[in-house]
């Protein structure tokens, strides 16, 4: 997506042989990949072409920047997310907090008074759970080789995962190719391009496309997986 230069994706795969980048070996891989976190941190990961925005989730918090109405809706919250403008993309990710927390809301799902904590959205090391699985890829061949139909789709502007990542998984299955890669169409024009495996998998990709692909592109996603189904 031209967020760095190829010279410098060449010199990262000649430096750093495929290591993790978090712990370079060598001092031209360091260099390498200091550059390459710098120009990375430049964009909005979960979608290129958005406004870079703080990460909305639970953080220290100064207590001073809640609206009065979201405090007296949900009360002083113990673990206040960061306040976003609102031309940010996650604002609603913002408000999520106060209206999970909003003692409306939890009668409403049937929360007992007393039985839960303040809802959090992201956890960061505070759960009893230990990330033991580095791979999935043998769970995935294992149930499309039992039958199970597959539909594994990305956004084209996700950097957080890239779709050329989950390509190279699904590829990584070496289930022979049915139907060639291909665009598929909304209202005459291209929404994306898919591709489709024996066992009943089915890659596609959505365009314009984020992380969370049907938060981007709803109308889109909508329709591929209403075709799938």
């Amino acid at each position: 997506m031209g967020i760095i230069s190829d010279q410098l994706y060449e010199t990262i795969m000649e430096h750093c042989h495929g290591e993790v980048y978090t712990n370079p070996k060598t001092a031209l891989c360091a260099q390498a990949s200091d550059r390459f976190d710098r120009l990375y941190d430049e964009i909005y990961r979960p979608h290129i072409l958005f406004k870079k925005c703080v990460y909305a989730s639970s953080g220290t918090n100064d207590g001073s920047i809640e609206r009065k109405i979201l405090k007296e809706e949900a009360g002083v919250l113990k673990h206040p997310p960061p306040r976003l403008p609102m031309d940010c993309h996650n604002y609603g990710t913002y408000l999520s907090y106060f209206w999970a927390n909003n003692n409306i809301t939890r009668d409403a799902l049937g929360i007992k008074k007393g039985s839960k904590d303040e809802w959090v959205r992201c956890h960061e090391g505070d759960l009893p759970y230990s990330f033991d699985i580095k791979s999935t890829i043998k769970y995935h061949r294992n149930m499309t080789l039992k039958g199970y139909p597959a539909l594994v789709y990305s956004g084209d502007h996700d950097s957080a995962v890239p779709f050329l990542g989950t390509q190279s998984w699904v590829r990584s299955l070496n289930f022979p190719i049915v139907d060639e890669w291909r665009a598929w169409h909304l209202d005459g024009q291209s929404a994306g391009f898919t591709i489709t495996y024996t066992n009943n998998l089915t890659f596609a990709t959505v365009k314009g496309g984020g992380h969370t692909a049907p938060e981007f592109q709803p109308e889109r996603c909508l329709a591929m997986f209403r075709r799938w189904v």
